[in-house]
């Protein structure tokens, strides 16, 4: 669900941008008339204001449902919920988002993730199958799925694997996305203005004039989204702290600046290219693993409306021989494909195969051996008194591994394990992910990212089941335990449980803090 709320009283704007702080990556902000200078939330995270925010909206959903179904009656209805995320989001920040949800209250029966190009893709796929474009898709087609949004432009490519008795599909390459949206034509906007009427003149216009909401930014954004790249010239009302009333050098008139088509299109160039860029991507990856030419391009989102966007992508398109289509209702693609997601069987749903987007490994120390590991990397373990390498990585899954939804993939950690009979029984395992085509050797080489860390509790693990040992150089005696620490791959999100002698024992948290 993506919503846009206007005349937000002051203290949800400094809510907002209070969020703002805490999220990388994202730009929320808007006019404020009584105050510059956002309310400090010291005791708030952006966890526990996006909880705050999806309260309200589960508040105010559920009692629009009550009055409905009447109380008694929705009360008594089972509750699903689908949350959508962009396909570039880590894991951490798909953690983060649950977190929220689940703090917000929903009391949901199941709550699933889905990134935001499936969804789109599963409401495109059904429209088409469902509609007048029923023999249009044929077993063995392969689309390109392009959901250009807001902030993010993702995409993700499938195969047609089935289409009776019910529709399936499989990922035919590894999603990909980008910062590409329609909020950085408007990042471009104010670059360009900066330089057009002078740092000075630009400097002087009060900075909740130059936020989404304000007089001049809407002008823009409504302009923006019918700009089709024809003889179109748009006119922007500029504020008149400028200083600036009428300049013909400029294209102001009674502080109106008229823009060209030229200068139109100069401001949606970067994320135009860099969309064009990503769907290249996609197709050269689609033809790379043998599946031939995609046949088309689907174009969905908010920023999907675009019509130069569109066309700049047709003609993309038909440079290369594939077709272009646009659903009947772009913007709300992903909402309905959540919905249409949220019928579908807890197993058994459109798509049946994905690809994993990275490998996933964990870093591990071996016997040291001279001249095959790093001197740098040598210690002397506390417990054995052996020299060891440390962090050599196992690799557990490799970039582009089949995950069959209905076989879900699992993944073992090994860990050999060694405590004192005093010390408390836990052990922590990083997962860590490496995105590139080649996976290194060693954990501090350039590209390997932490995802997780795994905190594992052996407390109920008999100590009769661990072997006594003895340290040769100190006489300490210590215990050691062999055990795997198993992961599922289940949609968009990881569980863990921790096995010993092919039993699950104790418990296996993920944390996912920085």
């Amino acid at each position: 669900m993506k919503l846009k709320l206007d005349e937000r009283p002051a203290h949800i704007r400094h809510f907002l941008e209070a969020l703002t702080r805490g999220m990388a990556g994202m730009d929320v902000k808007d006019e404020d008339e009584s105050s510059n200078e956002p309310l400090d939330h010291p005791s708030k995270t952006p966890v526990d204001m996006v909880a705050d925010y999806l309260t309200k909206v589960r508040e105010i959903a559920w009692d629009v449902l009550e009055q409905q179904y009447g109380k008694v009656l929705f009360s008594s209805m089972k509750k699903e919920l689908v949350v959508t995320v962009p396909a570039v989001w880590s894991e951490r920040a798909k953690d983060l988002t649950l977190r929220a949800v689940n703090r917000a209250e929903f009391n949901a029966s199941r709550i699933s993730l889905v990134s935001e190009p499936e969804a789109a893709a599963i409401y495109t796929l059904k429209d088409m199958r469902e509609g007048p474009s029923r023999d249009d898709i044929k077993v063995g087609d392969v689309f390109i799925l392009c959901d250009a949004g807001g902030g993010t432009v993702d995409l993700i490519s499938y195969k047609i694997t089935q289409i009776e008795p019910v529709l399936r599909v499989e990922e035919a390459a590894i999603g990909s996305g980008d910062k590409c949206g329609a909020s950085y034509v408007e990042t471009e906007f104010l670059s360009w203005l900066e330089k057009w009427i002078g740092s000075e003149a630009f400097q002087k216009i009060p900075e909740e004039k130059k936020r989404h909401g304000s007089q001049m930014m809407t002008s823009f954004e409504i302009n923006k989204l019918h700009f089709s790249g024809d003889d179109d010239e748009i006119e922007i009302r500029i504020p008149a702290e400028t200083g600036i009333q009428n300049s013909e050098e400029l294209n102001i008139d009674d502080r109106i600046l008229t823009l060209s088509t030229a200068q139109m299109k100069q401001l949606f160039d970067p994320c135009v290219s860099s969309t064009i860029k990503l769907i290249d991507g996609q197709a050269t990856a689609v033809m790379k693993a043998g599946l031939g030419k995609p046949k088309m391009v689907l174009v969905v989102g908010g920023f999907g409306r675009n019509e130069y966007l569109y066309r700049k992508i047709q003609e993309y398109c038909s440079s290369i021989g594939t077709e272009i289509r646009r659903p009947r209702f772009p913007w709300s693609a992903v909402s309905r494909g959540a919905v249409c997601r949220g019928l579908e069987p807890a197993s058994g749903g459109l798509v049946a195969v994905r690809l994993a987007r990275k490998f996933y490994g964990t870093p591990v120390s071996t016997i040291f051996l001279p001249g095959v590991h790093k001197p740098e990397d040598m210690y002397i373990d506390g417990y054995t008194g052996c020299r060891m390498a440390k962090g050599q990585m196992r690799w557990l899954s490799e970039k582009g591994d089949r995950l069959p939804e209905a076989h879900p993939r699992k993944i073992e950690i090994q860990v050999s394990f060694s405590f004192r009979p005093e010390e408390p029984r836990q052990v922590g395992v990083t997962l860590v992910g490496f995105s590139e085509d080649k996976a290194p050797e060693r954990l501090v080489d350039s590209g390997v990212q932490p995802i997780c860390r795994i905190l594992a509790d052996l407390s109920t693990i008999p100590l009769s089941q661990c072997d006594q040992m003895l340290n040769p150089l100190t006489g300490m005696v210590f215990y050691s335990v062999d055990l795997a620490l198993q992961a599922t791959f289940s949609r968009e999100v990881l569980t863990w449980k921790v096995l010993h002698g092919g039993k699950e024992y104790g418990s296996a948290t993920a944390t996912y803090d920085d």
